[in-house]
């Protein structure tokens, strides 16, 4: 008889923590389930969610800038970003927090959890333009034909370049091709491009050198 009600003893402890079990599963979908509806309802609510969500994962794989919230974008056209170095290893869905007060630029992939890239984000007076580049180009060299060889590069390189005018600069003894951001808008492309020519990026239109028109950027071929 003691056995018998030692046994349906443990039969009810079974039972109890089945129940216990079951009711918290329960309680815990049921709670997913007011949020992803709270979520659905509130749209603003679910962004700031998930960008708390993204900064937390972020946060426990590199330190991060105190007392600041950062703008958080989404990768959905690699395509159109494949000229710029900081995004040369991105896919789409991947993460880029910007701190603008640190001046710092976070690639992150939360498919795998994984830092992509970090790189400094030269914010200056001038805030950095979108869309396509005009560049103009100037055979600073007495090879003939330098131009049209540049501008078949360059637009097979980049596709966001545009080639507005091809001409002689007014000095046929450049040793370097320089490359000069007329605007000042275009800082990151005029450095993709003198990296590509082999150049560099000076700041001012050289002495002598007429500034072309309608161009947001001047390369003036050297040797």
């Amino acid at each position: 008889m003691a056995n018998m009600l030692k046994g349906r003893s443990v039969i009810y402890g079974v039972l109890a923590l089945i129940t216990i079990a079951s009711l918290a599963g329960a309680i815990y979908f049921y709670f997913q389930y007011q949020q992803t509806q709270l979520a659905l309802k509130n749209p603003t609510l679910a962004a700031q969610q998930e960008a708390a969500a993204t900064i937390d994962s972020v946060g426990k794989l590199i330190d991060l800038p105190k007392n600041e919230q950062p703008t958080i974008a989404t990768v959905s056209d690699i395509t159109k970003l494949k000229d710029q170095p900081f995004f040369s290893k991105a896919q789409n869905g991947d993460k880029v927090l910007i701190y603008t007060k640190a001046k710092q630029a976070i690639l992150y992939r939360p498919l795998t959890n994984k830092i992509i890239a970090v790189a400094p984000v030269n914010l200056g007076n001038n805030t950095p333009a979108t869309g396509p580049v005009n560049v103009a180009l100037y055979n600073g060299t007495t090879t003939s034909g330098l131009t049209s060889t540049a501008e078949t590069f360059l637009k097979s390189k980049f596709t966001s370049v545009t080639i507005v005018s091809k001409g002689n600069a007014a000095k046929a003894d450049y040793t370097k091709t320089e490359v000069i951001d007329l605007s000042g808008t275009h800082k990151d492309m005029a450095q993709q491009i003198a990296t590509a020519e082999n150049g560099q990026v000076v700041s001012q239109l050289p002495n002598g050198e007429q500034k072309p028109t309608g161009a947001d950027i001047l390369v003036i071929l050297g040797k």
